[in-house]
């Protein structure tokens, strides 16, 4: 008869209580008992080291903070935490706690901030399994406890000014080519028609578009002011100096906002809106109209930020100048506009948008339908049709 080996309990010699796991044992006949994290994986390691040191030593060593020892990491974290939560979008403390909670506190909230070191914090870093771009999101809130500890005096030195950012590879875009963008319009939910149509020839951020009222809009001038952001329910400044602008706005966007006149304004003081008569929100945008757009119009998928990246691969590609990209987008400098797109920018010669519509949006016809003679009537007539602005 074969016996089958008991698979030994992952969770051995731990307890949970409450939130937080426990290290229970028997030493000499007395149980022992040690606050662990509120992580299983770091509880898990703690536990095991305890065990490695009742075999070495048959007892675990002290590790509590002695009075004398300064205060622990996560106390100052909390304090941190109550200051900037006042100064700070909602979105951001969010992170910020995401942060502390998921990463920062299971590994440094019960030491003291005085005995972390340079080396205890690259360590730190290296072992972390996320992205190297949610590695520095942790650095920013652990920055910032250190710089409060060291400018109260708690610390004398600050270990963090000589942590440097992980490196980050740029990931590629996939932005959209004019019949690509024409195949979406066609295949979006009539509801949203209007709204990726401004996104395409705008290069506006979701949550710009999101926070956009009526009163931003000034059909005289022919421009969109952006003045505010949407992001997780919560309405606050554009993300930077720069983004604060004013769009100008090109006839196809012109056709679709007073399109969109008729079916939200006088309900609400945003423009665009949901089936639930609220401002639109990205997650739900994304799985129940983009994707579905994409695959209807059978592209690739791709993420809804590429609207961004296509209004400006089709306006250089078209030989749109940089710098007029630049201040539609709200880019901070002319640089990240060469680095991100650099490939589609050509020998520009206007800076207003008219190239795009001449060239991309309304290309000239060939000498063989001028031969047959134009199917869509005469040049008043043309000027007339949606998507072109009459003098």
């Amino acid at each position: 008869m074969v016996v089958k080996e008991r698979k030994r309990n992952k969770n051995h010699n731990m307890v949970l209580r409450g939130v937080t796991w426990h290290f229970i044992a028997k030493i000499n006949g007395k149980k022992v008992k040690r606050a662990l994290s509120q992580s299983i994986t770091e509880a898990r390691r703690l536990r095991d080291d305890y065990l490695r040191e009742l075999m070495l030593h048959g007892a675990i060593p002290d590790r509590r903070p002695k009075p004398e020892a300064g205060q622990l990491f996560g106390e100052l974290a909390q304090k941190w935490i109550d200051i900037v939560s006042k100064e700070i979008k909602l979105s951001t403390l969010e992170d910020y706690r995401y942060s502390m909670n998921r990463y920062i506190l299971p590994r440094f909230g019960n030491v003291p901030i005085g005995e972390i070191g340079y080396m205890d914090i690259r360590k730190f870093v290296s072992e972390l399994e996320c992205s190297h771009k949610r590695k520095n999101n942790v650095l920013v809130p652990m920055r910032s406890v250190f710089k409060m500890a060291f400018l109260n005096g708690d610390i004398e030195q600050n270990p963090m000014d000589r942590i440097k950012n992980v490196k980050v590879t740029k990931p590629d875009i996939y932005p959209l080519s004019m019949e690509e963008v024409r195949l979406v319009l066609d295949s979006v939910s009539p509801r949203y028609r209007n709204f990726f149509t401004v996104a395409f020839f705008t290069g506006m951020r979701f949550g710009e578009m999101a926070a956009l009222k009526w009163k931003h809009i000034d059909f005289r001038l022919g421009i969109i002011r952006v003045r505010e952001t949407l992001v997780k329910g919560e309405t606050g400044c554009p993300k930077t100096r720069k983004s604060v602008r004013d769009i100008r706005m090109l006839p196809p966007v012109v056709e679709a906002i007073r399109d969109q006149r008729k079916a939200t304004m006088g309900k609400s003081e945003y423009v665009f809106l949901n089936q639930y008569g609220k401002p639109v929100e990205p997650m739900p945008t994304n799985f129940h109209v983009w994707k579905p757009a994409l695959k209807k119009a059978g592209l690739e998928p791709r993420s809804l930020y590429q609207t961004r990246h296509t209004f400006a691969t089709l306006m250089l590609d078209a030989g749109e100048h940089p710098g007029w990209v630049q201040k539609m987008m709200g880019h901070e400098t002319l640089q990240m506009i060469y680095e991100k797109y650099y490939s589609y920018i050509k020998n520009y010669e206007r800076d207003e948008g008219s190239a795009f519509m001449e060239r991309v949006y309304n290309p000239p016809k060939s000498d063989e339908t001028l031969e047959k003679g134009d199917p869509k009537g005469t040049q008043k007539e043309r000027e007339l049709e949606p998507g072109i602005l009459t003098p």
